[in-house]
């Protein structure tokens, strides 16, 4: 999958694993710098058997293979690699730089193997198991050609015994760091599938928080809690909103016909409608204010009983939107059983005015819907203030 590039200009970029990323590069920067700084000081101590001239050049080659590790966080190229942090490359160049410096610095060769154990413990948190020994092979594999090499220059100077004692505890210590980091990282993946899980049962209750487990819609508490960011809203930009009681005709005899259960999965069928019927609009749109913020305000309000806001909408362009729905409803029968089923709804509409106690603006919409019923149902009506 092709992530998006970070944008901007600063040294730490905008996403924030990025800057996580980076974080993580410098501190193994940091790790460069002592390392040179250790180097020179063998150096300055005659145990660094190579001249000023090469000293500098590795030690700026040294410093172009970070600067280049950082282009490539910076640009967003690492977000190509599999591992976007680029541990294994990171970890691969450090174990040739210190490979190197103990072909160049054998009387001190002992003290330089410590540190591998700091490369190792850089990818404690992002290596496999078969990752790390890869890697613990090129280690002995490249320690065995210092000493080969070694011994075809100077055979003599070579204690081969120190040698092989040194190869061993590299090898065993390796090893067990490889073993190490493999379940530090197991244990790791284990914390964020734990934590995966958990946000998903969180998000889980969150929706049940907040919707009617029935038809899915959002439940009466949250409908209410609309109502009121609304109504601050309202008070706030001094544009108000309307909204729409819904109830449907007649629907004792569908439960008595048909029983509870094939009422409940009427109920689902006629949510799911008027949600696709919202979304319409959504797309179609009144003069661009009937749902602003691509909203489905639509909720079950009790019983058969919804009510739907709509935000910044006046009562002409609320009229129109409720008809349609009410027509979709009506047109088009629903199915129970094999058997289609044709419902009705009456709405009443009622626009809130900057101001108004809620509860005023409910009761005028319930007093509309109570002349919908009385006008025959099937109808939407509205009351004024």
């Amino acid at each position: 999958m092709i992530r998006t590039k970070p944008v901007g200009h600063t040294f730490f970029p905008e996403d924030a694993k990025q800057r996580l990323r980076i974080k993580r590069f410098l501190m193994a920067a940091l790790s460069y710098a002592i390392w040179v700084g250790l180097t020179f000081y063998c150096y300055q101590l005659g145990l660094v058997e190579v001249s000023a001239r090469v000293f500098w050049i590795a030690v700026a080659l040294c410093g172009l293979c970070n600067l280049a590790f950082y282009a490539l966080l910076r640009s967003g190229l690492n977000l190509y690699w599999p591992d976007p942090s680029l541990t294994l490359p990171q970890m691969i160049v450090a174990t040739v730089w210190v490979m190197l410096l103990m072909a160049l610095a054998p009387k001190v060769r002992g003290i330089l193997l410590l540190l591998y154990v700091v490369v190792f413990l850089f990818g404690v948190f992002r290596l496999r198991r078969g990752e790390y020994l890869g890697l613990t092979a090129l280690v002995l594999v490249g320690y065995g050609l210092v000493v080969l090499r070694d011994l075809y220059l100077r055979s003599g100077a070579v204690p081969l015994p120190l040698e092989a004692l040194q190869f061993v505890v590299l090898a065993a210590t390796l090893l067990w760091l490889a073993f190490f980091g493999s379940y530090v990282g197991k244990l790791r993946e284990a914390v964020s599938r734990r934590n995966a899980e958990l946000g998903q049962l969180l998000a889980k209750n969150r929706h049940l928080a907040i919707h009617d487990d029935l038809t899915g819609t959002y439940n009466r508490r949250h409908i209410m809690q609309i109502l009121e960011q609304e109504q601050q809203r309202a008070q706030r930009t001094g544009r108000g909103f309307c909204l729409c009681l819904m109830d449907l005709d007649h629907f004792k005899h569908v439960n008595d016909r048909h029983g509870h259960l094939n009422g409940d999965e009427l109920l689902r069928q006629f949510a799911t409608r008027v949600l696709g019927e919202i979304r319409v609009l959504d797309r179609v749109g009144h003069d661009g204010e009937l749902f602003p913020n691509g909203e489905e305000n639509f909720g079950r309000y009790g019983g058969e009983e919804f009510l739907l806001v709509m935000p910044e909408t006046g009562l002409d362009g609320a009229h129109v939107c409720v008809d349609r729905i009410r027509r979709k409803v009506a047109g088009e029968p629903f199915v129970l059983e094999g058997q289609a089923v044709t419902l009705t709804m009456s709405c009443g509409l009622a626009a809130h005015q900057p101001g108004e106690d809620m509860r005023a603006t409910l009761a005028r919409a319930d007093q509309a819907l109570y002349q919908a019923k009385r006008a025959g149902r099937d109808k939407v009506q509205a009351v004024n203030a």
